[in-house]
């Protein structure tokens, strides 16, 4: 097996060309250009920044663009203080207005007609981190109170508690960025949400035409029980597959994630494609100096099972420090990962 890439996020954290310079120096192999807060047009201007930058330290890092897809999303611009509000409003209209006797009134981007939710339902935001449940029902939304005191940061996502509300993968807006992957700085698109290979197919027809010296690269990205059950199937359609321990988690529930993720890291060998896996990795580092034990255990045992790639998600594009992170698994595949470097999605000789 080679050895395992490191996945870096860019994001607040890693804005400047000194925080490129920065993460890329610490060892990261990949960069990982996240849709879901920033259109695919600035994206595509700050991947033709970084290309350039990265160019002038003679590195060649894979450029990759994560399109989100489709979920339920808050509208806030700006962090809110769980600990400050008894209640919030969620509201259908992505854009609401002022305030309420409830306290914040907060739009939610993602919902359908058939959006529904009752007393007692518990949202989780983000990854789990948060948690808002339901006390009233109001003619335009809900009013829920945090169960959890931390601080949540602009257009979370929103684990709905029942099926009137689905993950989407390939929104119209995907498939328009995929159709201008082969002209873009990016070497890959990773495709959210996928639970068939159809979801793959139908993102290789919108790439368009075959033409030499285009990236037309696809990573799947498994987030959901039913991903994990048409893993074969996904895997054959897909350049790589990536395992989301994030919205796996909010899917699967707490006590069958282990063995859903485990049991992709036991069939490495065996898949037609690398398996990144990624989300929450090494979290602690963020505020913490040494990282939990709990996650040094695992990332060491990704890496000795021969996972392709680790990906940092929060802990490169929100951290004060993102680098840390980064040189923390260079130094931990030096022992654990101990095969040569090569390239996760393999080159594209550009014509351009």
């Amino acid at each position: 097996a080679d050895m395992t890439l490191i996945v870096a996020t860019l994001g607040p954290g890693t804005a400047t060309a000194d925080d490129w310079r920065a993460v890329l120096l610490a060892g990261a192999d990949v960069l990982r250009f996240t849709a879901s807060k920033s259109s695919v047009e600035d994206l595509a201007a700050q991947a033709i920044q970084v290309r350039a930058t990265a160019a002038s330290m003679s590195l060649d890092p894979e450029l990759v663009l994560d399109l989100p897809g489709s979920k339920p999303r808050l509208a806030n611009t700006e962090l809110l203080d769980l600990g400050a509000v008894s209640t919030l409003d969620l509201l259908r209209d992505p854009a609401p207005q002022g305030a309420s006797p409830g306290g914040p009134r907060i739009g939610v981007t993602g919902l359908g007609p058939s959006a529904r939710l009752e007393r007692g339902d518990v949202l989780l935001v983000g990854d789990g981190e948060d948690a808002l449940e339901v006390v009233e029902v109001l003619t335009d939304g809900w009013r829920v109170r945090p169960l959890t005191t931390g601080t949540m940061g602009p257009r979370r996502g929103l684990a709905w508690p029942n099926e009137s509300v689905r993950n989407e993968s390939l929104t119209e807006r995907d498939l328009a960025a995929l159709r201008l992957l082969p002209s873009s700085p990016f070497d890959a698109a990773v495709i959210s949400f996928v639970e068939s290979a159809e979801t793959m197919m139908t993102a290789r027809r919108a790439l368009g035409p075959v033409v030499e010296g285009t990236p037309r690269r696809l990573v799947a990205k498994i987030e959901s029980r039913a991903g994990i059950l048409a893993l074969d199937a996904v895997a054959e359609a897909s350049d790589a597959i990536l395992i989301g321990r994030g919205d796996l988690l909010l899917d699967s529930g707490v006590l069958d994630l282990h063995q859903l993720v485990d049991g992709v890291l036991a069939r490495i060998g065996e898949l037609p494609c690398p398996v990144v896996v990624g989300t929450q990795l090494l979290t602690s580092l963020q505020d913490g100096w040494l990282p939990h034990r709990s996650e040094l255990s695992f990332v060491c045992d990704a890496m000795s099972r021969g996972v392709s790639g680790l990906m940092l998600a929060e802990e490169t594009a929100a951290s004060r420090e993102p680098a840390r992170a980064v040189s923390l698994l260079d130094a931990l595949r030096g022992r654990y990962s101990t095969a040569s470097r090569a390239p996760l999605l393999g080159r594209v000789e550009r014509s351009c």
